[in-house]
């Protein structure tokens, strides 16, 4: 059991008050000592007052008695003092004991307090948990219980997801087989249009030759009428020369009607592709341009030009308008050549008419490309698009080149990666009111070549806006080719090639620069879209 404070100090007092009276008492054996010099064992009195008082003496016995007295209640003077001390410390330690203990009786108070309200709190802690591990418990089961409905529904969308799989599969084989078929029914459409577009080249290359052998023999039964009127039979000679006429007529006639019933078998079904439109803004065949304005021996023309102003009477009149009045033309100009000797067509500023088809070679000609491409050329009036066409086609230069009234085209056949490769070039005009109609021409395209001119700003800007045109008539799947021309004009160059590269890129482009003037990257960049 421990000891309280207060009565660890009483006995540190008592230790204390001991040590004092064992100093007297040692002070007293030295006195007695000093005292005793004689050595018998004890002092008298004459001793002690001789040591004490010097040569005083004492006279009274009962000094030492006064004195022991004295003592004895000096002894108890301390004594009492010592007592009082002790119950002064006892009270003391009494006291701070009591308040000690009551302080810590509160501090235990107190803590007991705190402890029963954390008890409290754990124990509302403890059943919220209870209820939440409740809440816990059904919720996994619940979840349990929802998992196996889901494990259900989802082998249920297994088993749907790979129907699915294998009903799209199939679809997706049927459309690779529809795609195929398309793609070769395209093909074989294509190569249609181009054995037409030849055998019609070639037909027209004949009645050519026939047309120049109607005008040498037309020539000359003029000289034999000449010879006829100045004999005197002048009867005879004009109904010799009439036979004459009307045979070489009805040879002509007959010649025409049937190239007239070959190409209604093979065209007229494709009348939009095959119709020409000319600058006096009425509809005709290739015999009608044959038989009112031949071209030169060399040439092999095809004339596609359409003139704003008359196109809405074009799209106005009916197919049977036209045939009747290509009929009353065909047979205005028969009675024109027998009559009256055929004028040279005169040449135009753009020297040869774009649009016409050159004939390589007759083998060539005869064997056929292996895949025929359409590919259109747009951009601003006058960035270069019908020099560019003459260069690739022809390897020629005009600098008199007039601006394309409306759609002109030209055919050029490649060997590609040893392939023939035919491309069907066609020529758009860049005015704004062709718009319309050059929009028309993206829809079965190829492929597009959007040109601008590196020495005008203007066209670079607009090359934009042309995209946008081709993305929304041809679509998005299509390849674009940017093209910037007269690089011989480098010294005047207004468009960075860095901005024009940029575009290209931006926009996914094949990009070139080229000069249709001195034929720098024309083919180079032909060859690359035609791959």
């Amino acid at each position: 059991m421990s000891r309280s404070p207060s009565f660890v100090v009483s006995l540190e007092g008592m230790t204390l008050l001991n040590a004092e009276l064992n100093a007297v008492l040692e002070k007293t054996r030295e006195f007695f000592q000093i005292c005793d010099i004689e050595g018998k064992g004890f002092i008298t009195r004459r001793d002690m007052q001789v040591r004490l008082l010097g040569r005083a003496f004492l006279s009274d016995p009962d000094v030492f008695r006064r004195k022991a007295a004295t003592h004895d209640d000096e002894i108890q003077r301390l004594y009492e003092e010592m007592e009082q001390q002790i119950k002064n410390e006892k009270d003391r330690i009494l006291l701070e004991d009591s308040e000690r203990f009551l302080s810590r009786s509160q501090d235990l108070e107190h803590q007991l307090s705190t402890k029963e309200k954390e008890l409290e709190i754990l124990s509302n802690k403890q059943k919220r948990l209870e209820h939440q591990c409740r809440e816990l418990h059904s919720e996994q089961r619940e979840t349990a219980v929802e998992n196996v409905k889901l494990k259900q529904y989802n082998e249920d969308l297994g088993r749907e997801l790979e129907h699915t799989t294998q009903e799209l599969s199939l679809a997706q084989e049927q459309l690779m087989l529809l795609q195929e078929q398309a793609s070769r029914l395209h093909e074989e459409r294509e190569m249609e249009i181009y054995r037409v577009t030849e055998s019609l080249q070639r037909e027209r290359s004949s009645l050519l030759k026939q047309l120049d052998l109607l005008r040498e023999m037309n020539k000359h039964l003029r000289d034999e009428r000449d010879m006829c009127y100045q004999k005197p039979n002048t009867t005879a000679a004009k109904l010799s020369w009439k036979q004459r006429s009307e045979s070489i007529t009805m040879k002509h006639s007959e010649r025409k009607q049937s190239f007239k019933s070959d190409e209604d078998e093979e065209v007229l079904p494709q009348s939009k592709r095959k119709n020409m439109i000319g600058v006096n803004g009425h509809s005709m065949d290739l015999e009608d341009m044959v038989d009112r304005r031949p071209p030169s021996k060399h040439q092999l023309q095809r004339i596609i030009s359409i003139e704003e102003d008359h196109l809405p009477q074009l799209l106005q009149q009916g197919y049977q308008t036209q045939l009747r009045e290509w009929s009353e033309d065909e047979e205005l100009e028969e009675d024109m050549d027998l009559q009256m000797r055929v004028a040279p067509t005169p040449t135009s500023p753009r020297g040869q008419p774009v649009g016409k088809e050159m004939v390589h070679s007759e083998e060539g000609a005869s064997s056929g490309p292996d895949r025929l491409f359409k590919i259109v050329l747009v951009g601003n009036s006058s960035v270069g698009k019908t020099s560019l066409l003459r260069r690739f086609c022809d390897n020629c230069f005009h600098s008199g080149t007039c601006a394309t009234v409306g759609i002109d085209y030209s055919v050029k056949t490649l060997t590609v990666d040893n392939s023939q490769v035919a491309l069907q070039m066609w020529d758009t005009a860049g005015q704004e009111r062709y718009r319309s109609i050059t929009k028309q021409f993206f829809r079965k395209a190829d492929g597009v070549v959007v040109v601008y001119d590196i020495t005008n700003e203007q066209t670079f800007t607009a090359v934009r806006q042309w995209l946008v045109s081709v993305q929304e008539g041809a679509g998005e799947d299509i390849p674009i080719m940017l093209l910037g021309n007269k690089t011989d004009l480098d010294g005047q160059r207004e468009v960075p090639l860095g901005f024009a590269e940029k575009l290209a890129k931006d926009f996914q482009l094949i990009f070139y620069e080229c000069s249709a003037f001195s034929s720098n990257n024309v083919t180079e960049s032909m060859i690359h879209m035609a791959r």
